[in-house]
C-alpha cells in the first residue's frame, strides 16, 4: 500500500523543475488548473508547440491559443485571445522571478485584455501550487474506464451523448439538467443528481463536443476527495457492433483524502472509493446510451428481436 506522501517545506530553488515539468506537460493543465476545461495540439516545430485552450471563466468559456516557444530561454508561455490581437506573454526563470506582459492594439476590449491577464495568472498559480504537491502531481492521478458494447449506431448513441434533455428519465441518478450549446459544441451544464440517500446535488460542468463520436467535460466544482475530474464520452465502430467508453481522470486533493479518509489514509483506499462511486454513475450513463440507441434500431425494424441485438 502506498501511504500518503508527506509535505516537505517548499522554496521556489526546490520545486522548480517540477513547476518546469508540469508547465510543459499542457495537456494535464485541465487536472492541475481550474479555468482550463480542455487542450488541443496544434502544431509543432523545433522551436514553437503551439496549442488550443478552452477556458472557463465566469461560468463563460473562451478558446484562447497557446504557444511554447521553447527556444527562448527560459521557455516563454505566450496565450492569444480574439485572433492575434490581446497576447498574455509569461516568462518565469524558475528563480522566483515571474514576468507576465499583456499587450492589446488600440482599439481592443482593455477589458477583454484585462480578463485573460486574471485568468492566465489563476492558471499559472494553481499550476506551481499543484507542482509542489507532496510527491508530485502524477502521485495523485488516477485514470479508469469502463465500456460498453452495442449494435445500435454511432449516431444514435452519440445523439444521446450529446442531448443531455435525454438524461432524465433515462439515467436513474439524473433528476435534471439544464443547458445551453453554442455554435462551436461548448455546452454549459447544470445537472441536478441524486444521491444514494435520496438528496439532490446541482453540480455545474462545461462539456465540448468533439466531432460526431467525442464529448469532454470538466465538472466545475467536485467532491472533498478530488481537485478536479475530467470525464470523456467517446463512440467507436467496429466491424460487428460498437463500442461506447466512459474514460475518468481524477486529481486527487491530499487534504481532501485525509478527511473524508482519515490521517491514515492510503491513495489506494482514495482509488477504491473514487472508482466505486464515479463508477457506477458512468455504468449507468453507457448503458442508457446503449439501451437508447438500441430502442431506436428496434423501431427502425419492429421485426429485430432482442435475440439478434444480443447482450453482449
Amino acid at each position: 500500500m502506498t501511504a500518503l506522501p508527506s509535505h516537505p517545506a517548499a522554496s521556489a530553488r526546490s520545486v522548480a523543475r517540477p513547476v518546469d515539468r508540469i508547465l510543459a506537460d499542457v495537456h494535464s493543465w485541465p487536472l492541475f488548473a481550474g479555468p482550463v476545461i480542455h487542450t488541443r495540439a496544434l502544431a509543432a516545430t523545433d522551436d514553437v508547440e503551439t496549442f488550443e485552450l478552452w477556458l472557463e471563466q465566469d461560468r463563460s468559456v473562451r478558446s484562447v491559443v497557446l504557444e511554447r516557444r521553447t527556444s527562448e530561454v527560459p521557455t516563454a508561455l505566450v496565450f492569444r485571445a480574439d485572433g492575434p490581437a490581446t497576447v498574455v506573454r509569461y516568462r518565469d526563470d524558475l528563480a522566483g522571478a515571474v514576468d507576465i506582459e499583456t499587450t492589446a492594439p488600440a482599439g481592443t476590449d482593455t477589458g477583454a485584455a484585462a480578463s485573460l491577464e486574471i485568468v492566465v495568472r489563476r492558471i499559472l498559480t494553481e499550476l506551481a501550487e499543484s507542482a509542489a504537491l507532496p510527491g508530485g502531481p502524477g502521485a495523485w492521478v488516477y485514470t479508469f474506464e469502463d465500456v460498453v458494447r452495442t449494435h445500435g449506431s454511432v449516431g444514435d448513441v452519440f445523439e444521446f451523448l450529446r442531448r443531455l434533455e435525454l438524461w432524465p428519465g433515462g439515467i436513474a441518478h439524473v433528476h435534471e439538467v439544464d443547458y445551453d450549446e453554442d455554435d462551436d459544441g461548448v455546452q454549459t451544464v447544470s445537472t441536478t443528481v441524486l444521491g444514494d440517500d435520496g438528496t439532490r446535488h446541482r453540480i455545474p460542468s462545461i462539456r465540448i463536443c468533439l466531432g460526431q463520436a467525442r464529448v469532454v467535460y470538466k465538472p466545475l466544482t467536485v467532491p472533498p476527495i478530488a481537485r478536479a475530474h475530467l470525464g470523456q464520452w467517446s463512440v467507436e465502430q467496429h466491424a460487428d457492433s460498437v463500442t461506447i467508453t466512459g474514460r475518468h481522470t481524477i486529481a486527487l486533493d491530499p487534504a481532501g483524502v485525509r478527511q473524508v479518509l482519515g490521517a491514515d489514509a492510503t491513495i489506494e483506499a482514495a482509488t477504491r472509493l473514487v472508482r466505486s462511486a464515479l463508477g457506477k454513475h458512468s455504468l449507468d450513463t453507457l448503458d442508457a446510451a446503449k439501451s437508447f440507441a438500441e430502442n431506436r434500431l428496434r423501431s427502425h425494424d419492429p421485426a429485430l428481436s432482442w435475440d439478434r441485438l444480443g447482450t453482449s
